[in-house]
């Protein structure tokens, strides 16, 4: 998107400073505490009883310095609304260069991954633009706060509001909607900790959206356990590389129904399940229909299909684009 000189200062000293005051103002009804205090660490390592971690391992993450609360990103987890606007850019002309120039770059890797599993390489490129840029855009809060400050909020505004305290609690559609972001929240705490404990990884090394997605196609922590996908088979899964985050995206696809062919109205299913949203939807298609297609440059071998395998050790190198 180009912008002149007069458009860009409106942008910086009006609608960002507006923005900014808005989100501070909708985060006024939850705990604007930086830290978690002892008893909410407590909390979070209590969710982990029941569970095959050990307890001194979980009792040293939980109360790391590191693990910050994040009110604002909470707010955003529970009234964020989707704008139309926010996908436009995604159909610009530069947008679609950039989809066109990776298309090409990635061709024999984008090929095999499409063979595999019998999804289409446009979409896989439409939907690496549309949730990173390629990679550009990966975001950037400890994921581990994002999910740990959701859960403590919600047992805040449980235990504020049963006292009939009545400060700084949600009204009954945000309080429903933070209850259900709570439990979806635990599940990927744990998932997300298994990742980290597995792979011997620092948990605050992991960073992402505020929706606490991760790496180039932007998996939960549940996505990644369950379809991450190791591409050069060398023992990890790196979803910060392209090799893995294309193959992981075609093995999620794949794995939710996605039939070959951009036409298939059932594939649109599939990519909702990607991102429950009707514009995300509709914004991938568009991309993808405007992407081509590059025949690879190494003619592709008919090795048999090896089955989709998960792997979990993250000490992965850097290797130059295999195309």
């Amino acid at each position: 998107m180009k912008w002149n000189i007069d458009k860009l200062l409106i942008y910086i000293f009006i609608f960002v400073p507006f923005v900014f005051v808005a989100e501070r103002c909708l985060a006024a009804q939850y705990d604007t505490s930086q830290t978690f205090n002892k008893e909410e660490r407590q909390n979070l390592v209590r969710l982990f009883e029941n569970t095959t971690f050990k307890k001194r391992v979980i009792q040293e993450l939980f109360f790391d310095s590191r693990l910050k609360k994040m009110p604002i990103i909470v707010n955003r987890n529970v009234k964020n609304k989707e704008i139309k606007a926010n996908y436009a850019d995604f159909l610009s002309k530069y947008s679609i260069y950039l989809a066109n120039q990776f298309a090409k770059k990635w061709r024999t890797m984008l090929a095999r991954a499409s063979r595999k599993f019998g999804v289409d390489s446009e979409v896989l490129v439409a939907v690496l633009l549309v949730e990173t840029g390629f990679g550009n855009v990966l975001g950037r809060y400890s994921i581990v706060s994002v999910y740990s400050s959701i859960i403590i909020e919600h047992l805040r505004q449980q235990k504020q509001c049963a006292l009939r305290n009545m400060t700084g609690c949600l009204d009954s559609t945000a309080s429903h909607r933070l209850q259900k972001k709570a439990k979806w929240a635990e599940k990927e705490l744990k998932a997300l900790v298994e990742i980290a404990i597995n792979s011997k990884r620092s948990l605050f090394r992991f960073k992402g959206s505020y929706a606490g997605a991760f790496g180039i196609p932007q998996f939960l922590p549940s996505s990644y356990l369950k379809w991450g996908y190791d591409s050069d088979k060398n023992g990890s899964v790196n979803l910060f590389l392209f090799p893995d985050a294309i193959y992981s995206t075609a093995n999620y696809l794949k794995a939710h129904g996605w039939q070959k062919g951009l036409h298939h109205k059932s594939n649109q299913t599939v990519v909702w399940k990607y991102n429950h949203s009707q514009i995300y939807v509709d914004t991938i298609f568009k991309v993808a229909k405007k992407v081509k297609v590059y025949p690879p440059k190494n003619k592709l071998n008919n090795t048999r299909k090896a089955e989709p395998r998960v792997t979990l050790n993250a000490a992965k190198k850097r290797f130059k684009n295999p195309s």
